[in-house]
């Protein structure tokens, strides 16, 4: 015998090869043995009608074009093919011929079965999952088909399949019994779980007309499309309105879509907590959009790869957004956090019993049941958590006003016994030792014997001590806003107390008289000489600027100096800043100050008129 050389090795397997792709593909044999047992189609061969333009008869004609699936179950999502046949062959060799095939399929939109019987006829049946669920020959929300298959017989099975979202097909042979007893279950726990959704969201619509809040109408929404998906997806809602066609996977992903993104942003009060994510809510809801339009276009392997697209988005969108809000504080954003990844992870368990990586089971056909279940459940604790946190967050911020008010009580008390002591010792350390003063001179002059003369200064000692009265009457209250108005007083403070401390100033004043009522215009004059007061004792500064400006319907004030300046994040013991925001408080206005150590300060005060046309 002589050797093969290497080249004759290569020419013979090279021939081989040849050989056994010339011959016809065998389809996947399935071998029925026990009725207790449920028989996938798994790895099934498959071709791609890409234009779903070949008949049983052209598909007949086409054996050696059929795949061997790399799957256990094909995922034809978003493919370019608008139909897609499978084959696999199925060989009885139990004690029974009651076998059916179930084909698991709510979302398709057309499916057909041909069965190749032992005498060589074809049996087949076509439904449209849409609208004629009465030719079913098992009233099932599944397309359940009988298989003629006597004991120890073998049959070719053939299923087209079309559809307006994705072709995805689970397949299996189960007896009656046993197929009744599993949807039986399912149906059960289906309906079980979908109930107490519905009452939670029953519920939350009740608190909607209580509160008037939007996040509960979001809520709302949000779960009735989750429920009607779910119903959709296992071929429950096909079973009661069977004309709506549109109603599937494609089209109620966006709409699912669009109240999350809601519902999301107002519980988590996104634009205060994570303004990021909330300036992301508006390309969101038009991305929703994209879905439909695709669809109402007639683009549906583009539709569904969109809302793919946008569910995985979304999945990163709530964690993000739930994440974000419970580090800003928000504590009842665990609950979101809780409730929507329960619904990621029953979603992706779903989708790994969908494509074969996970066995069928009642909790794998289940899951999005049980994750819409638990999300509004876990939901709707967090709305109750919501509530309960603000209403002690204003628990919290009433007893901050409250401890507020009475430091501000105690510092105002504290204030005007300093101002009753300074008054007091004015009119006894100056006024009265002038007025003692005056006295003692009439008295000399009235004794008996006197020698009458002139005392020249004898006036002069009576107008100081009238200019002292004046000084303490004005600063109780300044008297010349009831003479001269607010636009002169305010000039006059600031001449008088400038030029007394030998600080060089300028000042631009717009007429402001008879703007403001007496309280508002005493309150601001008291919020200029507050600050003036505090350029003199405190900012140690050269210049100082004032300025008044009237802008339509608000009063801008702005008094700056280039002194020492402070520290703003420093808590100030003194009531001065305090009593400034008090009275711009009454005002309705706001302040800004800018101020650095050594680099000056700038205050500058918006205060709003109430009659615009004064």
């Amino acid at each position: 015998m002589y050797a093969l050389s290497l080249e004759n090795m290569r020419a013979l397997l090279m021939c081989i090869v040849f050989v056994v792709a010339c011959l016809p593909l065998g389809a996947q044999k399935i071998t029925l043995s026990t009725t207790a047992q449920k028989y996938a189609v798994a790895y099934p061969y498959y071709l791609e009608d890409r234009n779903a333009s070949l008949n049983f008869e052209a598909i007949k004609k086409e054996e050696s074009r059929f795949i061997r699936a790399q799957k256990k179950v094909p995922d034809f999502l978003g493919n370019f093919s608008k139909a897609i046949w499978y084959r696999f062959e199925v060989l009885n060799n139990s004690n029974t011929d009651d076998w059916y095939l179930e084909i698991k399929g709510g979302f398709m939109n057309l499916i057909t079965v041909y069965q190749v019987e032992e005498n060589g006829k074809v049996r087949s049946l076509t439904l449209n999952g849409d609208n004629n669920f009465h030719l079913k020959p098992v009233r099932s929300s599944n397309l359940v088909f009988p298989v003629t298959l006597s004991k120890g017989a073998g049959t070719t099975l053939y299923v087209r399949a079309t559809s307006k979202t994705l072709i995805r097909t689970s397949m299996s042979f189960s007896t009656m019994q046993q197929l009744y007893e599993d949807n039986t279950f399912i149906s059960y726990g289906d309906g079980f779980f979908t109930a107490v959704a519905v009452a939670l969201l029953l519920y939350n619509l009740f608190v909607y007309f209580s509160l008037s809040e939007k996040a509960y109408l979001y809520y709302i929404g949000y779960i009735s499309m989750a429920i009607l998906h779910n119903n959709v997806v296992a071929g429950h809602i096909q079973v009661f309105l069977p004309w709506l066609d549109w109603l599937n996977t494609t089209t109620l992903i966006p709409a699912m879509s669009f109240f999350s993104i809601l519902f999301s942003n107002s519980f988590l009060q996104t634009r205060q907590h994570a303004p990021f994510i909330y300036k992301m809510q508006l390309p969101l809801i038009l991305l929703c959009l994209v879905p439909l339009i695709c669809y109402t276009a007639g683009w549906y392997r583009l539709a569904i790869l969109m809302s793919a697209m946008l569910i995985f988005i979304l999945f990163v969108y709530w964690l993000c957004a739930g994440i974000t809000a419970y580090r800003k504080g928000f504590a009842p954003a665990i609950f979101y956090i809780i409730g929507f990844g329960a619904l990621v992870l029953l979603s992706v368990v779903f989708e790994l019993k969908m494509r074969g990586w996970l066995e069928e089971s009642y909790w794998t056909d289940s899951s999005l049941f049980i994750g819409v279940a638990l999300e509004a459940i876990v939901l709707s604790f967090a709305l109750a958590s919501k509530i309960n946190f603000y209403k002690k967050e204003k628990e919290r911020l009433q007893e901050q006003a409250y401890q507020q008010a009475i430091h501000f009580s105690r510092e105002l008390i504290q204030t005007q016994e300093a101002e009753r002591k300074r008054i007091a010792s004015e009119l006894h350390d100056s006024l009265g030792q002038k007025l003692v003063l005056i006295k003692n001179k009439i008295l000399k002059a009235a004794l008996p014997g006197a020698v009458a003369q002139q005392d020249d200064s004898l006036p002069g000692n009576v107008a100081e001590a009238i200019q002292e009265i004046r000084s303490i009457s004005y600063g109780l209250r300044p008297y010349q806003i009831d003479l001269l108005g607010l636009t002169s007083s305010v000039n006059s403070l600031a001449e008088e107390s400038f030029d007394a401390a030998g600080i060089d100033f300028t000042t631009t004043i717009d007429n402001i008289d008879g703007i403001f009522d007496n309280d508002d215009s005493i309150n601001i004059y008291r919020i200029v000489q507050e600050c003036i007061n505090n350029i003199i004792k405190h900012a140690a500064a050269s210049h100082a600027d004032i300025s008044i400006k009237r802008s339509g319907a608000e009063i801008t004030i702005t008094i700056k100096d280039n002194g020492s300046g402070f520290d703003t994040g420093k808590n100030y013991s003194g009531f001065g800043l305090k009593g400034i925001k008090e009275r711009l408080h009454i005002l309705k206005g706001s302040v800004t100050i800018k101020t650095l150590p050594l680099l000056g300060t700038s205050f500058q005060f918006h205060i709003p008129v109430s009659n615009p046309h004064t």
